[in-house]
C-alpha cells in the first residue's frame, strides 16, 4: 500500500506528464475563495482602510440575526453586554475587549468586520464559522449595543425614554446597584441605557461579573444587601498570610493549574492575576464549591476554611 501512485502537495510526482503534484488551475474557472475577494463586502476594507457603514441596509431582522449570532459566537469572551468579561475570560482565558472603550466607540464598522474575518491578538478568525452576511449582521449588532448605552433622548424614537440602569434594575425588583458599572473604566457615560423594547440589546438583564448566582438564590442579595454575591465569606479586606497560602495552593491547586499559575489554556486556565480579573469574591466562590459544569469540571474543596481561602487569595495576589 506504500508503494502506490500518489503525490504530496508541493512536491515533483510522476504522476502527471508534467512532473507536478499542484495541478494548474482550469482555464475558464474561478476559485471558491477567488470571487470578490477584493470587495467591500468581502473585506470591510476602502483602498486600503478600514471602511464604515454597511454594504446592504441595516434592519430590525438584520439586527435580530446580528443578536443570534453574536449571543452564539461572541460572548463567551465579551459577554452579552460587550464588556470584554465573558466566562471563559473569567475562567482564565485572554481580557477581551470592551467594545464600549472609547476607542471601539469611534472605530469604523469595517474594523469590527475585518477583525472577524482576520483575527486580532489573542482573538482567532472566525471566517470559517461565520459568513460575511453574518459578520456584518454582527458588526450592526455590536454597534447598537455601543449606542444603547450612550443614547440621548434626541437619538431615541419618539415615545422611548432613555432610564439608567439603576431605574430598570429597581423596576425588576432589584438594588438600585445591582448591575453595578460594567462599562469601561474611562468612559463618561456607563449607566445610561435604551427603555426596553424586544429588538435593543437587554443590557439591564447581564447578571455581574463578579458571581455567577442569580439574586433570587443569594441570601445576601435577598435580605437588600446591594453588593449581592460579594458580601458571601469573610469581608474582602481580609489581609492573609500569602506563605501559608502558597503551601494550600500547592497541596490543592498546583496539580491543574501548575506550580507557576501559568495553568494549561484552554483545558485548565492561568491563575495569574486570577483576583484581579474576576474579584475576590468569585475567587471565594469557586474555590470553595468548584464549577461543576466546566470541562473538565473543577472539584469543591469543602475542607477549605474560610482562613485557607483567605491565605489562597493573598497568595494568588502575588506577583
Amino acid at each position: 500500500m506504500h508503494d502506490q501512485p500518489k503525490m504530496f502537495p508541493l512536491r515533483s510526482t510522476s504522476l502527471f506528464p508534467d512532473g507536478r503534484s499542484v495541478r494548474p488551475q482550469a482555464r475558464g474557472t474561478v476559485g471558491r475563495s477567488q470571487l470578490g475577494a477584493t470587495d467591500y463586502f468581502a473585506t470591510g476594507m476602502v483602498d486600503g482602510a478600514e471602511g464604515d457603514g454597511l454594504p446592504f441596509k441595516a434592519t430590525e431582522a438584520v439586527l435580530r440575526r446580528g443578536q443570534e449570532r453574536y449571543n452564539i459566537y461572541c460572548t463567551p469572551c465579551h459577554s452579552r453586554v460587550g464588556n470584554g468579561k465573558g466566562m471563559i475570560v473569567q475562567r482564565g482565558y485572554f481580557p477581551a475587549t470592551s467594545f464600549h472603550s472609547d476607542r471601539l466607540r469611534r472605530a469604523p464598522l469595517g474594523h469590527f468586520f475585518s477583525v472577524m474575518t482576520n483575527g486580532y491578538g489573542a482573538m482567532p478568525d472566525y471566517a470559517a464559522q461565520i459568513p460575511a452576511q453574518d459578520r456584518w449582521a454582527i458588526a450592526a449588532y455590536i454597534r447598537a449595543l455601543q449606542l444603547s448605552q450612550s443614547a440621548t433622548e434626541q437619538e431615541v424614537p419618539s415615545g422611548k425614554r432613555v432610564l439608567p440602569i439603576s431605574v430598570l434594575a429597581e423596576q425588576a425588583g432589584l438594588s438600585k446597584d445591582f448591575l453595578g458599572s460594567w462599562g469601561d473604566s474611562t468612559a463618561a457615560h456607563v449607566h445610561p441605557a435604551v427603555d426596553a423594547a424586544p429588538q435593543s440589546p437587554s443590557a439591564h438583564t447581564e447578571v455581574p461579573a463578579t458571581g455567577d448566582a442569580s439574586p433570587a438564590k443569594t441570601p445576601a442579595t435577598a435580605k437588600g444587601n446591594s453588593k449581592g454575591v460579594e458580601a458571601a465569606g469573610p469581608a474582602k479586606s481580609a489581609v492573609g498570610n500569602a506563605g501559608s497560602g502558597k503551601t494550600i495552593y500547592a497541596a490543592n491547586c498546583s496539580v491543574c493549574h501548575q506550580p507557576t499559575r501559568a495553568g494549561m489554556p484552554p483545558v485548565f486556565p492561568s491563575l495569574i492575576g486570577v483576583v484581579d480579573r474576576v474579584g475576590e469574591a468569585r475567587v471565594r466562590t469557586v474555590a470553595r464549591t468548584g464549577i461543576p459544569d466546566a470541562k473538565p469540571p473543577m472539584p469543591p474543596h469543602p475542607g477549605l476554611s474560610d482562613k485557607d481561602i483567605t491565605d489562597l487569595i493573598a497568595f494568588l495576589r502575588t506577583k
